[in-house]
């Protein structure tokens, strides 16, 4: 019988697994490197809580980028409003484009598209598409889709697809299209055609798929790491622990049977740890590295061979009520850094004082280049110089800034990542007493109600695998990374990670005119 179970990492895969587990009984240890839990899906808050919304509050709460919880599941649904129980609003979805100085709706709309484009690019949209289908019915084409760029083209000619998929797709990556696996595509992309855009935009689907889902709930205040927090309560609640500031070093097993977790004290003391079973939500190149005795060399090559797009987010507080109706928008052109921004007034009124906003911009970039390395005032400098390009803020607007960065946010679905990804995973599944689930953990791309759902899947069925069924099918994707950046779960260092000081999710750097204030 389990009686004792070890989790690794504090994201929302973690804490619904350890909320599972300690409704049945066992007792519950999680390990976050971290201050506070939620990982990439955490929140911060500044100001007087009780006085949101209020005129005169001083309350400010903002996310790691947009953050919104969907699912068509009801239970799922229920069980995510029993986590935050009245502290909710729902919301409707909205969503931009920006480029070419004008807006277009995403998901794409045919009229939308028609109002503001120039007659002679929807023309070469038009003659691109019907090209490619001429080409694959004569057969004087064969399409093979072993990349991005094959795989988009083939559906919706060259002209549309570099517009609306390709550029943005290579900005947020820092890769080529071509160097891009097709898997992305067709699991990011619900749209099968120019044809089937035109189709969905006169005659919308009565199966809403989940890229077009408008209605959201969301924390009225604390942002979306109230999820987070409520887990944390409860689990607290039923006598689980859960260990901040302190992150997992090593991994240890005898033959492949997992022994017993080393990590660090929040005072820097290094401890051991064991249970009957263990769950990492952690990155699964991470953990791999920390095993004790490390793997085999074909599986560490492997392990090379996968990486991440790391985010730095830039948060500009502004003097004015509202910059736009949008929760998000892209700015897909190359000639911008900034590749998204988010308005978090939009998700609850509560999360910026009256008459006030904060934007938070996001650049793409990997650990250690130089968006990564640039100081609060270079990065605040970059933000304001794209966002006042395109109209949507000016500098005078700007009363404080500041910066967080993530280092793993997407994982990259390289050319090579499946093969790759196979070695590493026969491996970890060999591994006895030891789940590895969640975004990070299984090196997948997948949405916050997904890493919820993968949780509860590891929680209820302990020492199986049918939490890797979650997020396979085509309807369970977004489109695009340029849509819905659930990001959960988190990582490590000292063997698991970057080095804290160099590559922390909570690193924050500030100007003279904005003093970012604690976490709750």
């Amino acid at each position: 019988m389990t009686k004792h179970v070890v989790i690794l990492g504090g994201g929302l895969a973690g804490l619904s697994c350890g909320y599972e587990l300690a409704k049945t009984g066992v007792q519950v240890t999680i390990l976050e490197r971290e201050p506070q839990v939620g990982g990439m899906a955490q929140s911060f808050e500044e100001g007087d809580r009780e006085t949101a919304g209020q005129p005169g509050s001083d309350y400010w709460c903002y996310d790691y980028g947009p953050h919104r919880f969907h699912t068509k599941e009801k239970e799922l649904m229920r069980h995510v409003q029993e986590i935050i129980g009245d502290n909710k609003v729902w919301a409707k979805r909205q969503s931009r484009i920006y480029m070419f100085g004008k807006f277009f709706n995403y998901p794409l709309n045919v009229k939308n598209i028609l109002k503001n484009m120039s007659p002679w690019r929807i023309f070469r949209f038009l003659t691109d598409s019907m090209k490619v289908r001429f080409l694959e019915l004569t057969r004087l084409k064969k399409f093979k889709d072993e990349n991005f760029r094959e795989w988009v083209e083939r559906r919706f000619g060259t002209s549309l697809a570099d517009t609306f998929f390709v550029q943005y797709t290579e900005k947020a990556w820092g890769l080529p299209a071509t160097e891009i696996s097709a898997d992305w595509a067709s699991q990011r992309i619900t749209l099968l055609s120019l044809r089937d855009t035109v189709m969905k935009t006169l005659f919308p689907p009565k199966n809403t798929p989940r890229t077009l889902v408008t209605d959201f709930v969301y924390p009225r205040v604390g942002g979306i790491g109230e999820l987070a927090r409520g887990y944390e309560r409860r689990i607290l609640e039923m006598g689980g622990r859960i260990l901040k500031d302190s992150p997992a070093i090593l991994v240890h097993h005898e033959d492949k049977k997992i022994t017993k977790i080393e990590y660090k004290t929040h005072d820097g003391e290094r401890e051991f740890i064991t249970g009957d079973h263990y769950i990492s939500t952690i990155p699964v190149t991470a953990m791999a590295r920390s095993l004790r005795p490390k793997p085999p060399e074909e599986v560490m090559e492997a392990l090379g061979g996968l990486d991440y797009v790391a985010i730095v987010f830039v948060y500009l507080k502004l003097d004015k009520a509202k910059v736009t109706d949008d929760n998000w928008v892209y700015l897909p052109e190359k000639k911008l850094t900034v590749h998204r921004i988010a308005e978090f007034k939009n998700f609850s009124d509560c999360c910026a004082p009256p008459g006030k906003t904060m934007i938070c911009a996001e650049i793409t970039c990997r650990v250690g280049d130089k968006i990564w390395k640039a100081g609060a005032e270079e990065l605040r400098a970059i933000a304001i110089k794209d966002l006042s390009g395109a109209g949507l803020i000016q500098d005078k607007d700007v009363v404080g800034c500041f910066t967080k960065r993530i280092p793993f946010a997407y994982p990259i679905y390289d050319l090579q990542y499946a093969g790759h990804l196979e070695k590493i995973m026969a491996y970890v599944h060999q591994l006895e007493g030891m789940t590895s689930g969640g975004r990070q953990g299984l090196f997948r791309y997948n949405n916050m109600d997904q890493s919820i759902e993968m949780g509860r899947l590891m929680g209820q069925h302990l020492g199986e695998n049918v939490h890797e069924n979650v997020a396979t099918e085509d309807d369970l994707f977004e489109p695009l990374p340029m849509d819905d950046l659930y990001k959960d779960d988190s990582y490590s260092h000292d063997g698991m990670g970057p080095d804290p000081e160099k590559a922390s999710s909570g690193e924050e750097d500030t100007d003279a005119e904005g003093e970012p204030g604690k976490a709750t």
